[in-house]
């Protein structure tokens, strides 16, 4: 039985960083069982967990630890920002 784990209120790459180096823990994979899932060198993924890297290694790794991600404050954000561009932006998000 697959065992969820909730981590909230990330908001900085450190915090981003050490959520990430959890979760792979907790899926029992080494940085190099993960970098060899997701074609990479160990130093990137220890780049990841250490708040570096690109957002396309970044993808790749939260696929490969089939991660799901979710933005639950958009709400909060059109409430506190009602600007044009918060409305668009939910918009868009409310159609998929």
């Amino acid at each position: 039985m697959a065992k969820n784990i909730l981590i909230e209120n990330i908001n900085t790459p450190e915090m981003l960083s050490v959520a990430l180096r959890r979760l792979r823990k907790n899926s029992g994979m080494t940085q190099n069982e993960l970098a060899a899932i997701v074609n990479m060198r160990q130093a990137t993924i220890s780049d990841l967990e250490n708040g570096r890297g690109t957002l396309e290694s970044l993808f790749k790794v939260i696929q490969a630890l089939k991660l799901n991600l979710a933005l639950s404050n958009l709400k909060t954000i059109k409430e506190r920002d009602d600007s044009s561009r918060a409305r668009r932006i939910l918009d868009m998000l409310n159609d998929e």
